[in-house]
């Protein structure tokens, strides 16, 4: 990953943000309208064109009641050369009167048909609906949070002075410089050395443990002649050209001292 982001402009993240805002706005109003809409509707069927279907059946029954009426009446008349009048008009009456009432009751079933299948309708419409009612009320507005939010971040991101690469190194050297000479990095040299040095202090006092009667050092008050006899005992070991004469004098003062 680059130590600088290439970052020139946030206006298109703002722009996104203000037609996201537009966005929800005009769906909100779409689904209000359609609410509304289906609202109307229904409430039209069930409280308009029920209603009106019902009145309307018996009122063209009483209506198709009379026109049979007429009907009678008309054929219980005789005129005065002992012919009954024609009941034509009387029976194209009748016949109208009946396709009216059997058209209202149709309407009227049709009516409560409907009103059934747009009340399962709605039901899907809404299980339809809820995730974008969801995704309106709720994913929206965090969305647009988010990006108001990414926008003052790189906003103040780029107005923070940035600092090259060369800097960058420089000042990680002068950091690492400073924990050497307060102690807190060493190198890998430094460890190298301190690891031998460790090792031959080791040797040495094995060899000083194994060349180092106490025999002589009852019986030898010369510490130099001491350092000489031990390297005459541990030379059967191979290892006196390791042992140095300031751990010796240290264990021999060490042994004495017992």
């Amino acid at each position: 990953m680059g130590s600088e982001a290439n970052i020139s402009d946030v206006a298109a993240l703002e722009d996104f943000r203000r037609a996201l805002i537009r966005f929800r706005e005009d769906m909100g109003i779409a689904i209000a309208e359609a609410d509304s809409e289906i609202k109307s509707t229904f409430i039209w069927l069930e409280r308009d064109r029920v209603l009106h279907w019902r009145r309307a059946v018996p009122r063209l029954e009483e209506e198709l009641t009379s026109a049979k009426l007429a009907v009678l009446r008309k054929e219980m008349q005789t005129m005065g050369t002992g012919q009954r009048p024609s009941t034509i008009d009387e029976r194209k009456t009748v016949d109208r009167m009946k396709r009216k009432v059997e058209g209202a009751r149709d309407r009227l079933e049709c009516t409560r048909r409907w009103i059934g299948t747009l009340q399962r309708d709605i039901s899907l419409f809404k299980g339809a609906m809820s995730p974008v009612s969801s995704l309106i009320d709720r994913d929206m507005p965090d969305a647009i949070i988010r990006l108001r939010n990414m926008t003052l971040a790189l906003e103040a991101y780029l107005a923070t002075p940035t600092v090259g690469l060369a800097e960058q190194v420089e000042r990680a050297r002068a950091k690492v410089a400073s924990m050497r000479r307060a102690g807190e990095i060493r190198t890998a040299e430094e460890d190298a050395k301190d690891a031998a040095e460790q090792l031959e202090l080791e040797q040495d006092e094995r060899v000083c443990g194994v060349g180092l009667p106490r025999l002589w050092l009852d019986n030898e008050p010369d510490v130099a002649q001491l350092v000489e006899r031990v390297g005459e005992g541990a030379g059967a070991f191979g290892s006196w050209r390791r042992v140095r004469v300031g751990p010796v004098r240290d264990v021999i003062e060490r042994e004495r001292s017992l």
